[in-house]
This record gives structure tokens, sequence and C-alpha cells, in this order.
């Protein structure tokens, strides 16, 4: 009887991962966060300070953004919005028309699908896949390297680089 009780208490003092976002905020401050949007579009996960920041969106229109922390990370799905700063790493893998913002950060790595963009702030490597056709610009950045599906970047004025296409 002992060992039964003490397995329901590690049960139930132990960690509730991932945290489900739907009709809920989707936030997360601190510690280790784990952030599921399933299916729901227009999911808006948000990380402040977490030593790790782990998101997912299955639907269109995730509104992913972690700050002041150490390592972010999402998947998402189309027309996905993803934005870090002031974090050590900032990972993402985002359908078509993702928008991908990286300021401050150490290690940004993107990637992004068809129509996708990404602009790298003031970090120390920006490396972006495309999957298809894309826009990265990279500002004060230490290492800019852009992966194309087919063939290479073409360099464009100002620090742009696209895929599949000219400036």
């Amino acid at each position: 009887m002992l060992v039964l009780a003490s397995s329901a208490l590690a049960i139930q003092c132990g960690p509730q991962l991932p945290i489900p976002c739907v009709d809920a905020p989707c936030e997360c401050a601190g510690g280790i966060c784990e952030l599921d949007c399933g299916g729901q579009a227009s999911c808006a996960p948000a990380c402040e300070g977490a030593e790790s920041c782990n998101a997912s969106c299955a639907g269109a229109g995730c509104d992913f953004t972690c700050k002041s922390g150490t390592n972010c990370a999402v998947s998402c799905g189309d027309a996905c919005k993803v934005s870090c700063s002031s974090t050590s790493t900032c990972g993402a893998t985002c359908g078509a028309g993702c928008t991908y913002t990286c300021d401050n950060v150490n290690d940004c790595a993107p990637t992004l699908g068809d129509g996708g963009t990404a602009v790298c702030t003031s970090v120390g490597s920006c490396d972006v896949t495309c999957t298809g056709t894309c826009s990265v610009t990279c500002t004060s950045v230490g290492n800019c390297n852009v992966t194309c599906a087919t063939g290479n970047a073409t360099m464009c004025p100002g620090g742009r680089r696209v895929c599949g296409g000219g400036c």
C-alpha cells in the first residue's frame, strides 16, 4: 500500500509536459518549457527567460516569441511568425510563407518553407535552410550562411540573399 501511495505521489508531482495551449494562454517563464498548440490556428506560444523553450504549432498562422532565455526552438506550419531576441539559440522549422526574425542571438538556425523570409540582426551565426524560394537579410552578423534547395543563393545589395529568384 505504501508503494502505491508513493508512486501516485511521484506521478502527481512530476512534470506535466507539454503544456497544451488550446483555449488557454500559451506562455511560459523560466525553467524548461514545452508548449503544444496542436492544430489550433493562430496560436501564440511565448517564452521569456526560459532555460529551454520548445513549441509545436501544427495549425497555420502560429506566432512564436522567445526572449531573454537560453535555447528556443519551434516547429510550425504555414504563415508562421517566429521571433527570437536575446537568447543563445533560435531554431525553427516552418512551412510556406514563414517570417523569421532573430535579434541579438548567438546562433540562429531556421528551415524555411517556400516563400519564407528571415532577418538576422546582431547575431553570431545565421544558418538558414530554404526548402523553396526565400529571402534572407543579415545585418551585423558574424556568419550568414544560406542553403538553397537547388543551386546557390543569389547575393543582393544590403546583405540580402535569395533562393529561387533574383534580387
